[in-house]
């Protein structure tokens, strides 16, 4: 078993995802900003003071993605982007959310890819500490 300092730099913890209602409120009431796709919106907010990483949150809703496993796949590409985007990502919270019903051949994976590349340019990670 490993400990949480040595946890490899592309993985997923239960420490990267936001879980409370008031982490989502926090994001969606205040977004410092806001950075959007053709079919996906991603809200971000600095993270709490005594947070050392990025998490990611995701509400992603029947209305918009009406599929189960459609609404699954999404979830399952969005973390894996995360994932490899993480390490470069200063302290942030971020939430994505779908705007527009999309369909199979939407390329969900290089909207992921821009949005979250978008995102590590605007809040890198702070290597002055």
């Amino acid at each position: 078993m490993t400990s949480p300092q040595s946890t490899p730099p592309f993985c997923f913890t239960k420490a990267q995802r936001l879980l409370s209602p008031n982490d989502f409120k926090r994001v969606f009431d205040n977004p410092v900003k806001k950075i959007h796709s053709e079919h996906l919106l991603l809200f971000v907010q600095t993270g709490m003071p005594e947070q050392t990483h990025a998490r990611l949150g995701l509400a992603i809703t029947k209305k918009k993605v009406k599929l189960a496993v459609m609404r699954n796949r999404l979830k399952r590409l969005t973390r894996e982007q995360f994932r490899h985007t993480a390490p470069m990502l200063g302290v942030v919270d971020v939430v994505l959310i779908v705007k527009k019903n999309y369909t199979k051949e939407t390329d969900l994976h290089g909207e992921l890819t821009h949005i979250f590349e978008k995102l590590s340019t605007l809040f890198p990670v702070d290597n002055s500490q």
